[in-house]
């Protein structure tokens, strides 16, 4: 079952890359098919029970993820433990999400729509856990297969439901069908390929372990739930539906990139980091070192391109939202700080130091509500984005001050590095500016000068890419034979 790291990185890449293309032409379609208000109601119904979602999981289908690798023959024991944790808690949080819409007074759209939500956040968490089993196993294709024909089927139901019927609440049905499909396809596949035995059960030292090991990821997932979900229901909370949906926008373009490009990139990395601290603490320097100047190297002048490109980019595409350009603008600048978190992050958790990583978390999610709070009865959509920007910011500082405890690394090299970097993004950002063209002839010739412009520089070179590649597969052959 045990996958090459290049295959892995090939197929989830692609697949994220596909389902972020359709997510982003689905998204394109609804919000330009409904007002800013009823993509706010929608948009706060998902953000609502993605909040109440991580008290599903609660961070097992990490540790399940990291156990399994280490030892195999218990997955399918770990897995029957997961879900007889699990159920119980699903039944919790479905009351606890129904009860808080309530509390809450929303119109009756809203709960509708929450109460649809519900049965996605259910089908999601259990899912996940059944990828976490091949994800242990390094094999991210079925994964991948899985997440392109649930966009495939969001996006063929959501479009004509919409076309046929214009009511935002069989967009959500289309979810969930879409997700249904889904949690069907990865249980199949454990009990087809596996042969895996999905009766839950309560082995007490499988229990005891994994309760020693849970605490953190759990707060460390409460604690990303909460900042990733917040903005968007304290928007509908202290603002209105409109201004959610003014959100919404630069907020699914930020996302969709930091999921194809960082977070691909941390599934596939995150392996190669626990083995080589365990191994070899020379490799994970290295490793790291190339991880932190890639992410740089790519998120910088998406940043800058975004930043100066946002009016275009919104009156071209999402022209009756043109109030969100200037959150787009700030949202845009978060990116790098988005971007290398995923790098630091990761670290952290595969060495151990999951700790220091949720301590982070929860302090940057405490960050975040404070600012909101504050921000956005005054500044609405804006104030939220000002907060996203910040709170990015710090969470890279504070986990640069772990990283240091952790790893011992060449700062001097991606010092030199970034200063190269921004040379190149100075100039590509002169070009797009002064270009007066198509917007995807802009956003070309941006890249080509920028990537000439690095390659005179000598930012990267072919062997820097070289070593990075024989380093991952140096990483695969080890793991292979351990395993």
């Amino acid at each position: 079952m045990k996958q090459s790291v290049a295959k892995n990185t090939t197929w989830f890449t692609s697949s994220m890359v596909l389902q972020k293309m359709l997510s982003f032409i689905y998204f394109w379609y609804i919000s330009n098919n409904l007002f800013p208000d009823a993509l706010g109601k929608y948009v706060f119904a998902l953000s609502f029970t993605t909040l109440f979602s991580i008290f599903i999981d609660l961070g097992l289908s990490q540790v399940l993820i990291r156990e399994s690798a280490k030892q195999v023959y218990k997955s399918n024991d770990y897995l029957k433990n997961v879900l007889g944790i699990k159920i119980p808690l699903a039944v919790i949080t479905i009351i606890a999400a129904v009860i808080g819409i309530n509390l809450l007074g929303r119109p009756e759209l809203v709960k509708i729509l929450v109460y649809l939500a519900c049965s996605i956040m259910v089908l999601d968490s259990f899912t996940l856990s059944f990828y976490s089993i091949f994800r242990s196993a390094q094999n991210l294709k079925f994964e991948s297969i899985g997440t392109i024909l649930f966009q495939i089927i969001n996006f063929a139901l959501g479009i004509t439901a919409l076309k046929m019927t214009g009511d935002v609440r069989y967009l959500m049905l289309a979810l969930v069908t879409a997700s249904l499909f889904n949690f069907i396809f990865s249980l199949s596949l454990l009990k087809l390929k596996l042969k895996f035995s999905l009766m839950p059960v309560w082995q007490k030292d499988v229990l005891k372990h994994f309760l020693k090991i849970v605490p953190a990821f759990a707060l460390a997932g409460i604690f990303i739930k909460i900042y990733n979900t917040s903005d968007s229901v304290l928007l509908g909370i202290l603002a209105d539906d409109e201004a959610v949906g003014y959100f919404a926008v630069p907020a699914k373009v930020v996302f969709a990139l930091q999921m194809i490009i960082p977070g691909s990139f941390a599934a596939v990395i995150y392996p190669a980091y626990s083995y080589f601290y365990i191994n070899s603490k020379e490799k994970l320097k290295l490793l790291y070192e190339k991880a932190f100047f890639y992410l740089m190297f790519l998120s910088i002048p998406m940043a800058l391109g975004l930043f100066i490109l946002a009016p275009e980019i919104i009156y071209k595409i999402w022209p009756e939202y043109s109030p969100a350009i200037q959150t787009f603008k700030i949202m845009a600048l978060a990116m790098p700080f988005i971007f290398l978190a995923f790098a630091t992050g990761t670290l952290l958790n595969a060495c151990d130091r999951q700790k220091n990583n949720t301590i982070n978390r929860g302090i940057i999610t405490l960050i975040s509500v404070v600012i909101n709070l504050l921000l956005i009865p005054v500044y609405a959509q804006l104030g939220a984005g000002i907060a996203f920007l910040i709170t990015n910011v710090t969470l890279l500082i504070l986990d640069l001050i772990w990283v240091d405890k952790v790893l011992v690394y060449s700062k001097k090299y991606l010092l030199n590095s970034l200063i190269k970097i921004l040379i190149a993004v100075a100039v590509m950002s002169a070009v797009i500016y002064y270009v007066d063209m198509n917007l995807m002839i802009t956003v070309s010739v941006g890249a080509v000068v920028y990537i000439v412009i690095s390659y005179l520089l000598k930012t990267f070179t072919l062997d820097d890419i070289k070593l990075f590649t024989n380093t991952m597969r140096r990483n695969e052959e080890n793991t292979t034979s351990n395993n």
